[in-house]
């Protein structure tokens, strides 16, 4: 059993589903310690990679990111100023680093970013209503903030997703499995992705 990556639509559960599979697992879960990880390889100050957390990149030098995303160019010839594209080279530099071993990783590209790989691929959605009700309780909002939050935040993932990606985010053909978490529940969803991260063949998704 190698890596999974988890994406997820906000208020579909899909941040405790991964923290549970990866105590089910007994793997790592992955989640803020990448911005840990790219911050301390890179030099940068953590609050640089949390403004620029799931959030599109406008910058010209896309294409020098995605250059090192493929491993052909360095983070040194856009050394001098910070931009989006460079945290997301640090950023996919710390996924692929965290990926050395066994782990559940949440969001951030890392199923693109780690396509070379044998991996799981998992997107975790659900209802409206249900991500309604769950964020009303989580942050204790009224339906209608909620909703708002809600569609504001998928919409940043699915920006910063579609842009370093090219690919849509929340696409089945982008995944291996994905999955309702109102079908199962929350530990119904856990307990399934575990199984089959126990009984898949992992291939190289290129």
């Amino acid at each position: 059993m190698r890596v999974i990556t988890l994406s997820r639509q906000f208020g579909s559960g899909g941040g405790e589903i991964a923290k549970i599979v990866s105590e089910k697992l007994g793997i790592k879960y992955v989640d803020k310690a990448i911005i840990a990880e790219a911050a301390s390889s890179s030099g940068i100050a953590k609050e640089h990679f949390e403004k620029a957390d799931e959030r599109r990149s406008n910058s010209f030098l896309f294409a020098l990111a995605a250059a090192h995303y493929g491993g052909s160019a360095s983070p040194v010839q856009i050394n001098d100023i910070i931009t989006d594209d460079k945290l997301f080279i640090h950023t996919a530099d710390a996924i692929k680093k965290l990926a050395g071993e066994p782990c559940i990783i949440v969001g951030r590209c890392a199923d693109d970013i780690l396509s070379d790989m044998p991996i799981l691929r998992v997107y975790v959605y659900a209802s409206m209503q249900s991500r309604v009700n769950r964020i009303c309780k989580l942050y204790d909002l009224n339906e209608k903030a909620a909703t708002t939050l809600i569609k504001k935040t998928d919409k940043k993932r699915a920006n910063y997703y579609n842009f370093y990606t090219s690919k849509n985010w929340g696409d089945a053909q982008n995944y291996d499995l994905c999955i309702n978490s109102d079908v199962l529940g929350i530990e119904g969803t856990a307990e399934m992705i575990k199984h089959l991260a126990l009984t898949c063949n992992y291939t190289s998704n290129h």
